[in-house]
């Protein structure tokens, strides 16, 4: 993949088809992300997987991070915590999630905020889901894994 003259379009293939969604050969520092608009489609996106049955596809601003992260069936999140704050939105299937004590059944549509440093886990059903979630600032560990 290789950046056009323009700065805005970028080689996707051997065959030269050309993508104005793609990633650019070098990433940008966060502090040049944050002047920069990002464009992204998800199927182009790589997928990562942090823990076993789950699997990633971000996008990140200078100060946000926003991850497609799929789940499969009969799943478990453990529970954990981190500095950044968390938004989600339920796109698909249906997710057991925990925040601090409480516990609730997530399906399409419904969201959460999660405070940073605040203990948090989920378990899917036997549909798996689809979560956009959201952290600002943006995950280190996720960055890294992309």
């Amino acid at each position: 993949m290789s950046v056009d003259n323009d700065g805005q379009r970028a080689t996707t293939d051997e065959t030269g088809a050309t993508s104005p969604f793609a990633r650019q050969v070098s990433e940008p520092s966060p502090e040049e992300r944050a002047f920069q608009p990002t464009w992204a489609r998800k199927d182009e996106l790589p997928r990562f997987s942090p823990i076993a049955g789950l699997f990633m596809q971000s996008v990140t601003g200078g100060k946000l991070m926003a991850n497609w992260v799929t789940i499969a069936p009969h799943q478990t999140v453990p529970r954990h915590q981190h500095p950044h704050e968390q938004l989600g939105v339920m796109l698909e299937g249906a997710m057991e999630l925990t925040i601090g004590d409480e516990t609730r059944l997530l399906r399409p549509g419904d969201a959460y905020t999660i405070p940073p440093n605040l203990p948090h886990g989920a378990a899917t059903r036997e549909d798996g889901c689809v979560v956009l979630d959201v952290f600002t600032p943006p995950r280190e560990d996720y960055l890294a894994s992309t």
